[in-house]
C-alpha cells in the first residue's frame, strides 16, 4: 500500500475499516496538518486488502496479531477483535523480516 499510494507510512497506520472505498480503490487520511486526503492504490493492494480487513466493518486497519494490552487507549484497539492499532515501530520490524533482513 505504502508504494503503490506513495503516502506516508503513519498516514497509512492510521486508517481505518471505515476510512476505506476499496471499490474505487482509494482511502480517505489525515495528512501531516491535520488536513483529509485521498490516497489511491492499485490492483496488488485491493487483491489483498479483503485478506486484511477479515469481515471487519470498523477499526483500525492494521492491527497486532495479540489483544491489546489493559489500559490501550480505546481509539487504538478494534471493537471487533480486540487486538491493537500496529505501531510505526512494530510496523518497521515486520518490514524487515518480510524483506528477509532480520529484526
Amino acid at each position: 500500500m505504502l508504494y503503490e499510494s506513495a503516502a506516508r507510512a503513519d498516514e497509512v497506520l492510521c486508517l481505518n475499516v471505515e476510512d476505506l472505498y476499496p471499490q474505487d480503490k482509494r482511502g480517505k487520511i489525515t495528512a501531516k496538518g491535520g488536513a483529509t486526503e485521498w490516497i489511491h492504490w492499485q490492483s496488488g493492494t485491493a487483491q489483498l486488502l479483503p485478506r486484511l480487513i477479515a469481515r471487519r466493518t470498523r477499526g483500525p486497519l492494521f492491527l497486532t496479531d495479540r489483544k491489546a494490552l489493559a489500559g490501550t487507549p480505546t481509539l487504538d484497539v478494534c471493537p471487533e477483535t480486540g487486538r491493537a492499532l500496529l505501531s510505526y515501530h512494530r510496523a518497521e520490524g515486520r518490514c524487515h523480516v518480510v524483506a528477509g533482513v532480520g529484526v
